[in-house]
């Protein structure tokens, strides 16, 4: 048993353990409607008033600011890592368990994208790839590598590269939702058919040779391609390989 403060009025009572960890609970999902309220800035003082304590009973808990988001991550990672579990297992075919994926953590963070700004920052700063985002990112390389040994086995591929290539998927999965977060023009739909299909497909353009093109005054260039249409820029790889 245990002693201590439940809100800023009442006196000292007694709690047990699970009491404790239910209280935490409260306390943590109390502070998610608050940012989701107000954004990732959202004061402590804020987070204390939407569960009805005062501030030094979230310090009780959670020690401080980061102490209280590390609660946060560690809460809405294990929530999204079952989700994430759960669609790479569902779907007739490869492509649809990898795009059932992909969907996944695109629909977690764009459902929630205060909350995934915060703890992306926030976990960002981990010491030697610890946190809640690294855990949730290794899991769901695990969890891709998976989906991947069982594809190429069926197809007698080579298994090797199989963890390699998860966890580049993950990285490249996470890199484009934050472009995407940042403002990118393509909606949750597209972004996923795009990216489902690059790790299905990969890119079509197989051992196609390099065209070589130059400018007016016979410098290399190369074809930029953005959502606007094309743009010539000079090619400074080629250039660079030019005798001087």
């Amino acid at each position: 048993m245990d002693v201590c403060d439940v809100g800023p009025h009442d006196g000292p009572v007694k709690v047990t353990v699970r009491d404790r960890s239910v209280r935490r609970t409260e306390l943590v999902e109390a502070a998610i409607t608050v940012i989701r309220r107000e954004g990732r800035n959202a004061s402590m003082d804020q987070m204390a008033a939407e569960a009805g304590v005062s501030k030094p009973i979230l310090y009780r808990h959670f020690t401080d600011r980061s102490g209280l988001i590390g609660a946060i991550a560690d809460h809405v990672f294990a929530t999204a890592s079952h989700r994430l579990a759960r669609a790479l297992r569902t779907g007739a075919t490869y492509r649809e368990r990898v795009g059932n994926g992909v969907d996944e953590f695109l629909t977690f963070i764009e459902a929630d994208p205060e909350i995934y700004r915060l703890l992306s920052a926030h976990c960002s700063d981990a010491v030697n790839g610890s946190g809640p985002l690294n855990d949730y990112s290794r899991l769901a390389g695990r969890r891709i590598a998976l989906v991947l040994a069982d594809a190429l086995g069926a197809v007698g591929a080579d298994l090797a590269p199989t963890e390699a290539w998860a966890f580049g998927i993950v990285g490249m999965i996470q890199t484009a939702a934050d472009w995407w977060m940042g403002g990118g023009d393509l909606t949750r739909q597209e972004l996923c058919t795009h990216l489902t299909t690059l790790v299905v497909d990969g890119l079509p353009l197989a051992d196609s040779a390099i065209p070589a093109r130059s400018d007016h005054a016979g410098h290399p260039v190369r074809t930029a391609t953005h959502h606007g249409g094309n743009e010539t820029v000079p090619d400074e790889s080629a250039q660079d390989a030019l005798p001087a």
